[in-house]
């Protein structure tokens, strides 16, 4: 059948149409689905970046937060002895032979051992009250009772609490001195300096000092040698490990 021109113009626009449509279906419409599938999954991505960028926010203030409370612990821990100065008994007389040298005392005798582990106990008064029980009964308005509570708190509350362990290691030792101040000094050097150094029991003997006494003798002048002054002390040094710093860079 022959076609005239009229025919083959809408025989073009048919066939035009129809490469569109199968062109829409085959190509711009998955391409669309496509489209929209990335933009959904760049939204997700982007909730999802969002979320990390505030997290990492929250990294520096707390890595400088765990700094903090590692130079504070470790600014604490300055007060007692650094473990590797007392670490076994050959040291801890060491660490503690500057003393006696100082204050010009005799070490006589002494009894140490190697670093160990112990418990530091808490410092604190405990109040005694005499007859609680009468008090309970004559204190109707309970007034001095509450007063007594008040007064005790604080042992309560400090009794309470876990005693932490640490490293300890103890020292006895006997020292004797020309004059008994030395003695005095000896003790007080240890209180006085700024490690944490217990002395747990002290006991002196022979506190009279050396003196000369002439005898009636004519022409004679004896010395009677009296006992030097004496000591005995038994010493706790503690000790704590450093807080090693974190490594806190993300790798």
């Amino acid at each position: 059948m022959k076609l005239n021109y009229r025919d083959l113009v809408i025989l073009g626009i048919l066939l035009a149409l129809a490469i569109l449509i199968a062109g829409f279906f085959l190509l711009i419409k998955p391409k669309n689905e496509e489209i929209k599938t990335n933009k959904e999954t760049l939204a997700q991505l982007e909730t999802e970046k969002a979320e990390v960028d505030s997290k990492l926010a929250e990294i520096e203030p707390l890595k400088q937060s765990i700094t903090d409370v590692c130079n504070d612990t470790n600014k604490l821990s300055e007060v007692f002895v650094n473990p590797d100065d007392i670490l076994n008994a050959r040291k801890v007389d060491q660490y503690m032979q500057h003393f006696a040298e100082d204050c010009e005392v005799k070490v006589m005798n002494l009894n140490t051992n190697d670093l160990g582990t112990g418990t530091l106990n808490y410092y604190y008064f405990t109040p005694t009250f005499l007859a609680p029980d009468q008090l309970a009964q004559a204190d109707l308005n309970g007034e001095k009772t509450a007063e007594n509570a008040e007064i005790a708190a604080e042992s309560v509350a400090i009794s309470a609490r876990t005693q932490e362990e640490v490293l300890v290691a103890q020292y006895s030792i006997s020292v004797t001195a020309e004059d008994k101040e030395n003695i005095w000094n000896y003790l007080k050097a240890i209180e006085e300096q700024d490690e944490t150094i217990i002395i747990n029991s002290v006991s002196l003997s022979n506190l009279e000092i050396k003196e000369k006494e002439e005898t009636a003798s004519a022409g004679e002048g004896d010395e009677e040698e009296k006992p030097l002054p004496t000591a005995q002390f038994v010493i706790s040094i503690y000790s704590v490990y450093e807080l090693a710093q974190p490594d806190l860079e993300m790798k």
